[in-house]
């Protein structure tokens, strides 16, 4: 999250919170807040975003260690026969060309990387692709194959969130739950499987809390503000109540799915234009 984009915001509140104030008692002269104040009142506004913010990822920590693991899903040695066509390749970073794009690319190649384990599929050109990724964007533990997901992501958020960088955070989680909708979407029968409902209910939650995220984010940062209206133009379900009638169990997200393979396609290749 770019730190300026926040307090060019909250100045914005501060000042019409003082204009506010002003207008309704103009000859309270004395109580006009002082410069120190109106810098006090920006960092308090700041510190009510991030104190917020770390809250919604103390639950996106527990959600992501509770849910289902892609790489530990057992397919038949007839399953891993067919192999998946749907991968993003890794020449295709060689087309990247904004930070925003490599971000959702590296959340792709992960979740990629996952699937390619399951289906005993080469990995080394992937892995150099998140590595060379990684590092041009600092996302440093992604580079550590065999660290836990969980000490991964949360390693991620304490990194950038000391570089002011939260909204590129949850843009990379964002598109990492993507892929992962993108390739469930695929085979729902086959994956759908070997994911037990706990895990699902696991799995929304995550889903949940990084919406949330997004959301409050948005309202200060312009690149999340984009990035949210581009996942909102192309989220697969259109409405509350059809969140609410898909999410009802592990079934019904499976025949959703099945339904409308197109709109998770769309929703995962809407990250890389």
């Amino acid at each position: 999250m770019k730190t300026n984009y926040i307090l060019i915001a909250l100045a914005m509140i501060a000042a019409l919170t003082m204009v506010s104030c002003k207008n309704s008692n103009k000859k309270a002269q004395s109580q006009e807040p002082t410069q120190e104040e109106v810098q006090e009142m920006k960092q308090a506004l700041a510190d009510s975003v991030l104190t917020y913010i770390d809250a919604i990822a103390d639950e996106y920590f527990v959600a992501s260690e509770n849910t289902f693991r892609i790489p530990n899903f057992e397919l038949s040695e007839e399953e891993k026969m067919v192999k998946p066509d749907f991968l993003l390749e890794p020449s295709f970073a060689n087309t990247l060309v904004t930070k925003s794009q490599k971000i959702n690319a590296l959340g792709i190649y992960l979740i990629d990387l996952a699937a390619r384990i399951i289906y005993d599929m080469p990995l080394d050109e992937t892995k150099e692709v998140i590595t060379k990724l990684a590092v041009e964007l600092n996302l440093d533990a992604n580079t550590d194959f065999e660290m836990p997901l969980s000490e991964k992501i949360k390693k991620e958020y304490e990194n950038s969130k000391a570089r002011g960088e939260l909204a590129y955070f949850w843009q990379f989680e964002n598109a990492i739950i993507a892929e992962t909708g993108y390739i469930l979407a695929q085979n729902p029968e086959l994956f759908f499987s070997h994911i037990t409902e706990e895990q699902w209910q696991q799995y929304l939650k995550r889903t949940d809390e990084k919406n949330k995220a997004m959301r409050e984010l948005a309202r200060y940062d312009e690149e999340m503000a984009t990035v949210w209206e581009i996942f909102s133009q192309n989220s697969p379900v259109s409405s509350p109540e059809e969140l609410s009638k898909v999410s009802a169990s592990i079934e019904s997200e499976k025949q959703f799915r099945i339904a409308n393979k197109d709109k998770f396609i769309a929703k995962r290749n809407a990250l890389l234009q």
